[in-house]
């Protein structure tokens, strides 16, 4: 009798776990979305084919027109353009390898940068009228994008060709790949309707008793939510240390260089008599890291940045100017029991007011010491407003806390409430009288500085209220216009390669602030890669 129980009892308990992966199914083809179990055999052998074709049209593509060119003549700039722009795309192709996988340290990969950086010489050769420079670069890339479809699996469109790209996708990028197989496995896991159905309920539960926000925030003191990446960025060692070169998070090990590639950006301003100044923004848990455990003192804080503080250090030393707002900014913390509120938001991963208008004053003071600011110098009268905001915290957000419940039980992060200070810009009369009045906006054409920046360059600036960002701030501390590039969480990449797309702009300018907050140093998104300017 005994043993019946038990066959029967695992003879059930076979029936239900052997049902899971059915549910599923059936719940993902009634939801119309794909079939993720299906994800792993079709980046196995279907998506390097795709991919392979993709990349060998757009091979084929490219150097059509580039023959094109070089035998018709000098093509027009927007032609060029449109040649870099499609470069760019191919080296995207290229490095995404599938839905999980993101390579850029392979050889296509930088064979496909080369192109990048030979497409955008193209467009300066064309930018200057230089037939022989336009035929010389025009036969380098064709040369070049016939090494990339060498070294890409498949894009020469032959059956052995094919099959190279599917071993090498079985071999190196899915079936054996511990990276791809993670993020597989974690996507089984958030799409499971058991997960689904279970996670609200266990999400309070782990916040409520054990203050656990999940894996993107960490519960402080006073209800503060932190960001978890700007927090893991603090007690890791700098990037430059042996420990983050040999392998660091995910098992992978940085690869790229900051200091390297700004040096780098640095250099290509340098040749068009543009100037660099690179301010780096602490992250909340620098100036707050008391609010984040009683084990930190106060005392501990001006040593809170040491990644920053070596960055710094070796930035400088490569003759870099550097606006450091770590002691600014700690520095405004000791006000904050006089002004009745902190300078970073509580729940956000952003600052307040009172923090942005600090960073505005030094990095204005900072600007005010160079000799061309006072030549030339096109004063423009600002004035401010003062207006109230409700910001929901970003990080409260990112915890998925607000969208769960369980039963009659939820959790909610209310709005805080700050007050903004909105930048106008007053035209007068003769007499003085102001006529009119018009809200900040970027001024290309008449600013000689560009501000490169993230998110902490976005907020208040071009969201709620508006006008009333770092950026604002600045040009009402220096008096005169200015213009932004903002890339939310790509001041490490993204936004050099859309200033690269528009570096018209650059003509005439004196100055590039360049703006990204600490963590970028570690976790920049798509990492630290050198964009070529035209």
């Amino acid at each position: 009798m005994h043993h019946r129980n038990v066959l029967l009892f695992s003879l059930l308990f076979c029936m239900v776990v052997g049902s899971v992966p059915l549910v599923q199914m059936v719940t993902e083809l009634h939801g119309g979305s794909r079939i993720q179990a299906a994800d792993l055999p079709v980046d196995m052998v279907i998506t390097p084919l795709r991919r392979a074709a993709k990349i060998g049209a757009a091979i084929t593509a490219i150097t059509d027109s580039l023959r094109l060119y070089r035998s018709a003549g000098v093509p027009s700039y927007e032609q060029a353009e449109e040649l870099a722009a499609g470069a760019v795309t191919l080296r995207n192709l290229v490095q995404n390898v599938n839905r999980y996988t993101v390579d850029s340290t392979t050889s296509s990969t930088m064979i496909a940068d080369s192109c990048v950086t030979i497409l955008q010489e193209l467009s300066e050769a064309v930018d200057r009228g230089d037939s022989a420079g336009v035929e010389g670069t025009a036969n380098t890339a064709i040369a070049v994008y016939g090494r990339l479809r060498s070294a890409c699996a498949g894009a020469a469109g032959t059956v052995p060709g094919y099959c190279r790209a599917v071993l090498e996708s079985i071999f190196r990028e899915t079936l054996f790949n511990r990276r791809y197989l993670r993020a597989y496995e974690k996507e089984l896991e958030e799409r499971s309707v058991f997960m689904l159905a279970i996670r609200p309920a266990m999400q309070i539960v782990r916040y409520k008793l054990l203050g656990d926000a999940g894996v993107k925030a960490i519960v402080g003191k006073k209800s503060w939510l932190f960001y978890r990446p700007g927090i893991e960025y603090l007690y890791r060692p700098s990037v430059y240390d042996p420990r983050s070169r040999s392998v660091d998070y995910n098992d992978r090990a940085i690869q790229d260089d900051p200091v390297a590639v700004i040096t780098d950006f640095r250099d290509q301003l340098a040749a068009r008599a543009v100037e660099l100044i690179v301010v780096i923004v602490p992250g909340k848990g620098s100036i707050y890291p008391d609010l984040l455990s009683d084990r930190i003192t106060p005392a501990m804080r001006p040593s809170i940045s040491s990644s920053t503080a070596d960055i710094i250090g070796r930035l400088r030393a490569g003759g870099i100017h550097v606006v450091d707002l770590h002691g600014p900014l700690l520095n405004e913390r000791q006000r904050d029991s006089l002004c009745g509120d902190s300078i970073y938001l509580a729940r956000d991963t952003h600052w307040r007011p009172r923090g942005l208008l600090r960073a505005a004053r030094t990095v204005a003071d900072e600007v005010r010491t160079r000799s061309w600011y006072s030549e030339a110098h096109s004063e423009v009268q600002w004035t401010m407003d003062t207006v109230t905001v409700k910001r929901t915290g970003d990080i409260g957000i990112m915890t998925g806390l607000p969208e769960a419940s369980f039963g009659t039980v939820r959790v909610s992060f209310p709005p805080e409430v700050t007050n903004c200070f909105p930048v106008w810009h007053n035209y007068i009369d003769s007499t003085g009288a102001i006529v009119r009045r018009v809200p900040f906006r970027d001024d290309f054409r008449a600013g000689r500085i560009v501000i490169l920046g993230d998110s902490f360059s976005r907020i208040y600036q071009t969201d709620e209220p508006r006008g009333a960002g770092w950026v604002a701030h600045l040009a009402r501390e220096l008096s005169e216009p200015l213009g932004a590039i903002i890339s939310d969480g790509g001041a490490s990449t993204l936004v050099r390669e859309k200033l690269a797309r528009k570096a018209g702009i650059l003509k005439g300018k004196k100055l590039v602030i360049w703006e990204f907050v600490e963590r970028d140093l570690r976790y920049g998104a798509f990492g630290w890669k050198r964009v070529a300017l035209p």
